[in-house]
């Protein structure tokens, strides 16, 4: 198991080759020798006149038309920097309007190995938005960015939430190729967040990551009065992470998502680099 696909979403508001989502998926690619997909799309012209008065849809109608023409100067800079980076790359900004920007990421991410997004969440797309159908809809493990990201791509110290479900181990699983280039992996369990109905010790799961080429070390915490999320926040700060590893609870019905309390936290404003797989 390796990364040969790398598939990127930003939007060309946020894009930037040298921070955040576009670095990092660069790094990450350019690691893994793997080709990247990068996805800038343009956006929708066509306002519905019936949602606002005539003169706010042509003003909202002229800030789309606006925003598209950042879109090729967004894609030439990630365009160039893969160039010199030595990163093949395919950047696609056309978009068809039958078809909605989550969908489209979530297509173009079912034929890749890994996808990258952003969660920014101003501006006329919401990059949380469609980070959110990715890790619902395209069965792909996802890794999400800080706005404020500036590290690029590293995965030297990695923390994964382990609770001995079926999300945590599909997590586990899909995030293999970046354990095993880790120099530090660290399973954390909360053991007052709920109770683990499973038959396995936490030895049986560091010896299943041995045989699997990835030496780790197991922890048990209390989480107390924290949220799930600030207590694994708090971990991988501790811990001073490169990467964090967790299976995304929740479901999505017409794109209103339901999410669990560890995965609204990190979604709303990660504090690092987040794989998530649902």
């Amino acid at each position: 198991m390796t990364i040969k696909t790398v598939l990127l979403h930003a939007a060309s508001e946020t894009l930037d080759p040298d921070r955040s989502a576009g670095a990092y998926a660069l790094g990450l690619a350019g690691a893994f020798e793997a080709h990247l997909e990068a996805l800038v799309l343009e956006l929708d012209v066509i306002t519905p006149k019936g949602a606002y008065g005539h003169h706010i849809a042509a003003e909202e109608r002229s800030r789309i038309r606006s925003r598209n023409e950042e879109v090729g100067v967004a894609a030439e800079a990630l365009r160039m920097a893969a160039q010199k980076q030595g990163v093949k790359a395919c950047v696609i900004t056309d978009r068809s309007h039958v078809h909605s920007t989550p969908e489209i990421a979530t297509d173009h991410a079912r034929l890749a190995d890994i996808a990258v997004a952003g969660v920014c969440d101003e501006g006329l797309l919401s990059e949380r938005m469609v980070a959110e159908a990715l890790i619902f809809q395209s069965g792909r493990p996802v890794i999400i960015i800080p706005v404020k990201n500036e590290t690029g791509f590293r995965a030297e110290r990695i923390v994964i939430a382990w609770d001995f479900s079926k999300v945590a181990a599909r997590a586990l699983s899909d995030a293999l190729p970046l354990l095993r280039r880790a120099s530090e992996v660290t399973l954390v369990s909360f053991g007052d967040d709920k109770d683990f109905a499973s038959s396995l010790s936490p030895e049986d799961v560091i010896a299943a990551l041995r045989r699997r080429d990835v030496e780790a070390t197991f922890r048990q915490m209390e989480r107390g009065n924290r949220d799930i999320g600030e207590a694994i926040n708090a971990v991988t700060a501790e811990c001073r992470a490169d990467l964090l590893v967790m299976g995304g609870f929740g479901h999505s019905r017409f794109r209103d998502f339901v999410l669990g309390g560890a995965t609204r936290t990190i979604l709303t404003e990660p504090r690092l680099p987040t794989l998530i797989s649902h």
